[in-house]
C-alpha cells in the first residue's frame, strides 16, 4: 500500500462508493440512492437558416470580435444530444444555466426546444434558465453575404413558454419578478434555478453582459431555501452569472462576468443555505469555493460547448451524500473541416485567432495599441486557454519567464501585466475537472 499514491486510493475509494450506492438502486425511482445529472453551459446555438452560406462576408466580420463555434453550433449540439442519449449510464437530468442561443433569436430557441424536446423523450429531464444571450438580443440576425438582416428575438414571457417542459410547467415555485423557479426534478432535490439578467431594465440594457439579482427575488430565493432545509431537502442552485471571483482579477479586469455585489449575494446564498451553484458566462471550465465557520458554497462553472475546448460535465448525486463531478470535451462532430484537421485541432486554431484584435479593441480596460496587442498576445491566449481548460498548472510551463520577458519588453507602464497574466494562471482550489464533494461538510477531494 505505500506505493500507492494518494490520488490511487482516492480513486479506489470512489469507486466501492459508488459499487455501494449503485447496489442499492431500486425500481422504484423514489428508493434510488444514485443520479446522474449532464451539466451544459453557455450552448451559444445559432440556426442553421440564420447562415444560409458560411462564407458570408458579414459573418467573417462578425466572428473578428465573437469567436464562438457558431456556425457549427448545430452539429456539436446534435452531437451533445446524441452523447448523452447514448450514456451508460444516461443522465436522468441535464441543466443548462443560460445562454441557449447566439443572441436569443426566436428560431434558435425553438430549434434549441426540439433538441432539448429529443432528451425528455429519451427519458431524460431537463432544466434550464436563461443567460444574457437569451431575451430582447438586439443582435439577433441573419447573415446574408456582405448584409445582415434583422430577425425576431423573444422577450421574457416567451422564454417560459419555449421552455415549458424544462422547468416551468412542473415548477414547485415561481418567482413573480423574475424567471427565477424551484423544481424538484430528482427526489429529494431542490433546483433554484436563478434568473440573474438584466433584460427587466428596458431596451438600454440590449444584451447586458452584467448580472444582478434583485431585492425581492433574494428575499424570495431566502424563503425557499428555509424551507427546503425545514423539508429536509438537498437543495443545488443553478445561476448564469458567476457568483465567486475565479482567479484573484477576475471582477475588477472582466466587468460583469461575476453577479454585481457577488461578495454580499453569495455570503447571502451561503448563509441561507445553499451550498452548491452551477455558474457558466464566462466559458471557463473552474469550481472555486467559499467558506464561513461551518457554511460553505461552491461556484462550479462550467465552459461553453462552442467554446475551446468544448465542455461539458457528467456528475453524480449520492443523495444525502456526495456530488461526484467529472468533465467530458465534445471531440468530433459531422461537420466539414479543413483537410487533414481533427475537431481538437480545429477548435484550438479557432481560440487563437484574433486575440491581437480583442485586446486592441479593449483599450478601457487595457490601453493596449494594436502593437502592444500583437506582442502581448501569446501570453492572453496561453493563459485564457489555460483557464478555460481548467486545472492550470503554471509551474509545469515555461510561460512565468515568458510573461516576464513580454512585460519586460513592453515598458514599464505594463508591469502590472505579470500579476494579472499570472493570477489567470493560478487555480484557486478546489480541483476543475474531477472532483468529489461531500454535500454535509463541504469537504472536496
Amino acid at each position: 500500500m505505500e506505493n500507492l499514491s494518494f490520488k490511487s486510493i482516492l480513486m479506489f475509494m470512489i469507486f466501492i462508493l459508488l459499487l455501494n450506492y449503485s447496489c442499492r438502486k431500486d425500481p422504484d425511482d423514489n428508493n434510488k440512492t444514485g443520479y446522474t445529472i449532464a451539466l451544459l453551459s453557455d450552448i451559444h446555438y445559432m440556426d442553421p437558416s440564420l447562415l444560409p452560406d458560411t462564407t458570408s462576408s458579414a459573418f467573417k466580420e462578425y466572428l473578428k470580435s465573437d469567436g464562438k463555434l457558431l456556425a457549427e453550433s448545430d452539429a456539436i449540439m446534435k452531437e451533445l444530444v446524441s452523447e448523452l442519449l447514448a450514456a451508460n449510464p444516461k443522465p436522468d437530468l441535464v441543466l443548462i444555466p443560460g445562454d441557449l442561443t447566439k443572441d436569443g433569436e426566436l428560431i434558435s430557441h425553438q430549434s434549441v426546444s426540439k433538441y432539448l424536446t429529443q432528451l425528455i423523450s429519451g427519458g431524460i429531464k431537463v432544466r434550464v434558465i436563461n443567460g444574457n444571450h437569451d431575451i430582447n438580443g438586439i443582435d439577433s440576425y441573419k447573415y446574408i453575404g456582405s448584409t445582415t438582416q434583422k430577425v425576431p428575438n423573444i422577450d421574457a414571457g416567451e422564454f417560459k413558454t419555449i421552455y415549458e417542459n424544462c422547468g416551468y410547467s412542473d415548477a414547485l415555485y415561481s418567482d413573480p419578478n423574475s424567471l427565477s423557479y424551484v423544481s424538484e426534478p430528482l427526489p429529494g432535490l431542490w433546483l433554484i434555478a436563478i434568473d440573474d439578467c438584466k433584460y427587466w431594465d428596458g431596451i438600454s440594457y440590449g444584451l447586458a453582459v452584467s448580472g444582478g439579482i434583485r431585492e425581492e427575488t433574494m428575499t424570495w430565493i431566502q424563503a425557499r431555501l428555509a424551507e427546503a432545509e425545514a423539508k429536509g431537502k438537498t437543495v443545488f442552485g443553478m445561476m448564469h452569472h458567476g457568483v465567486l471571483n475565479h482567479f484573484t482579477y477576475q471582477e475588477s479586469l472582466f466587468k460583469g462576468f461575476v453577479v454585481d455585489s457577488s461578495s454580499a449575494v453569495s455570503d447571502s446564498l451561503m448563509n441561507a443555505g445553499l451550498g452548491i451553484m452551477f455558474t457558466g458566462h464566462f466559458h471557463a471550465t473552474d469550481i472555486v469555493k467559499k467558506t464561513s465557520g461551518k457554511k460553505f458554497l461552491f461556484d462550479i462553472e462550467t465552459g461553453s460547448t462552442v467554446c475551446y475546448p468544448c465542455p461539458y460535465r457528467m456528475m453524480t448525486w449520492l443523495k444525502d451524500s456526495a456530488l461526484i463531478i467529472s468533465t467530458k470535451n465534445v471531440t468530433h462532430i459531422d461537420y466539414p473541416l479543413p483537410a487533414g484537421q481533427t475537431f481538437s485541432d480545429y477548435i484550438l486554431q479557432r481560440a487563437n485567432l484574433n486575440v491581437e484584435s480583442l485586446l486592441a479593441l479593449s483599450n478601457d480596460e487595457f490601453s493596449f495599441t494594436y502593437e502592444d496587442a500583437v506582442i502581448f498576445a501569446p501570453r492572453v491566449r496561453n493563459a485564457m486557454l489555460a483557464h478555460f481548460a481548467g486545472d492550470e498548472k503554471l509551474y509545469l510551463t515555461h510561460e512565468a519567464d515568458s510573461i516576464n520577458m513580454t512585460v519586460n519588453r513592453l515598458g514599464p507602464d505594463f508591469f502590472w501585466l505579470t500579476p494579472v497574466c499570472i493570477s489567470i494562471w493560478t487555480d484557486l482550489p478546489p480541483a476543475d475537472n474531477s472532483l468529489m464533494i461531500y454535500l454535509n461538510s463541504g469537504g472536496a477531494y
